[in-house]
């Protein structure tokens, strides 16, 4: 601090000057300018704030721009210690677009650049009117000059200024003009953005329809630049904008676009996601076939997952029920998917209820009757490996109970001497474990009680078999 006072003693030594010499002023702005660096590196931002000022002072004549580069140093400093920055900002602002004024005439680049300036001090001084003019000013002196990048940067500045204010209209109105100025520089990723902007106004002004339009091109320009990711997030933006207007059928197709192209990014989740708002969406438009197509899509991309696969089977049946002759088709195909991931239990439940929705039809239901018994003979077989006797002789009486309804005597008598060899494989294998037990006991190697105790259980299990 010692340094930031020796550098304010130094100026107002040169502004006395002294006998045998003038006030030198030149000397005294350093000074002033060192102070208010000095004090703004020791964070004493209320003194280095006055110390900007006093150098503005001196030198807003001479030097017009440095005095506006001065000003907004000393609103930034005034705002770190909670003070009013604004009048600083518009001061600078002033300074900024009179300059801009008189040197647009012999350097039009710099002349822009300073009308920038201008805008963005008068914004943050509070006054946004004089800010858009000037943005518009640029944009248009850009225009003429077929300087587009620059026109993008002012019309952009527009168009967030007007959206930061809530004037909606106008925002779209601008954001419109960047769109077709990235649309001629062949940027079709900012095209995207400024659709997508335009989208979210109109969308707050309930302009629903033609957001979704904007929504949509904004998707398009972004598969066009290869993101598809965002192009895949504005086609979820226009679907939802479809279904908050009741409009299920554009929602449903503009959320399957949209899962298209998660597909490719191979996220199956969100993919899924997307999917089942399309069928949903299909539902209640009431295109129920539409509905059950994307969910036997899903049932086929998740066949490696059972539990998933099964659901979306499950999902379109449940739609389709209203539909006799469609649900008996879906039933087969799902007690066929099941067949393949060995799951027999339910897949001969799928193939008993296509059998009995046939019957409500006055159609023959012998053929899925048969695939019943034939699945349920599988699942009792199953059983049989595992040892689960209990569960193969409830798969052979549900396979005897579906030939019995297919009318099918000698599959009938297969069963039962399936039946009958599976107990006698069983009855072996008990009395041989009975016999190994016994020489175990003879040897010493098991407790003659436990050997008992042993036999006891083994025996009353042959009886149940028996039985």
């Amino acid at each position: 601090m010692e340094i930031c006072d020796k550098y304010l003693d130094d100026a107002r030594k040169a502004l006395k000057g002294s006998m045998f010499s003038k006030p030198d002023t030149a000397e005294a702005i350093r000074s002033f300018e060192g102070a208010a660096q000095c004090f703004e590196n020791f964070k004493n931002f209320e003194r280095a704030a006055q110390c900007y000022l006093d150098t503005v002072n001196f030198i807003i004549k001479s030097d017009p721009l440095k005095a506006a580069d001065l000003l907004e140093r000393a609103a930034l400093c005034t705002e770190k210690v909670g003070g009013d920055p604004h009048e600083y900002h518009l001061k600078s602002a002033d300074i900024y677009r009179d300059r801009a004024i008189s040197m647009y005439r012999t350097n039009p680049e710099q002349g822009l650049q300073l009308l920038q300036k201008a805008a963005e001090n008068y914004e943050k001084g509070g006054d946004r009117e004089t800010s858009i003019q000037c943005y518009e000013v640029g944009a248009e002196a850009s225009m003429k000059r077929k300087d587009y990048l620059n026109a993008l940067v002012f019309y952009g500045a527009v168009a967030q200024n007007y959206e930061r204010r809530k004037k909606y209209k106008e925002a779209v109105k601008y954001y419109h003009k960047v769109a077709k100025l990235w649309d001629l520089q062949n940027v079709p990723e900012n095209v995207a953005e400024n659709y997508g902007r335009m989208a979210l106004s109109l969308r707050t002004l309930e302009e629903y329809e033609y957001a979704s339009e904007f929504f949509i091109k904004a998707a398009e320009k972004y598969e066009e630049a290869r993101k598809m990711f965002e192009s895949s997030k504005s086609y979820q933006e226009a679907a939802s904008t479809y279904e908050s207007q009741g409009d299920m059928k554009h929602a449903a197709a503009t959320y399957e676009k949209a899962a298209e192209i998660i597909k490719l990014l191979k996220n199956n989740d969100k993919y899924e996601e997307l999917m089942e708002k399309a069928a949903e969406c299909f539902s209640e438009s009431g295109e129920i076939r539409k509905a059950v197509d994307l969910h036997l899509l899903l049932a086929d991309t998740f066949t490696d997952d059972q539990y998933r696969c099964n659901k979306h089977f499950t999902t379109a049946i449940s739609y389709a029920e209203f539909d006799p002759s469609l649900k008996v088709k879906l039933l087969k195909q799902q007690g066929d998917a099941l067949l393949q991931s060995h799951d027999y239990f339910n897949a001969a439940k799928c193939y008993v209820e296509a059998a009995e929705v046939s019957e409500q039809l006055d159609e023959s239901p012998v053929e899925f009757y048969k695939k019943a018994g034939d699945t349920s003979v599988k699942y009792a077989e199953s059983m049989i490996k595992v040892r689960n006797q209990p569960r193969a002789k409830e798969g052979f009486a549900q396979a005897t109970e579906y030939y019995e309804k297919a009318e099918m005597p000698d599959e009938i008598k297969k069963i039962k001497k399936l039946s009958e060899s599976g107990s006698n494989e069983r009855k072996s294998q008990i009395l041989k474990e009975l016999e190994r037990l016994k020489e175990d006991m003879e040897k010493g190697y098991l407790p003659s009680p436990t050997y008992n105790q042993m036999k006891e259980g083994y025996e009353q299990l042959l009886q149940h078999i028996r039985k």
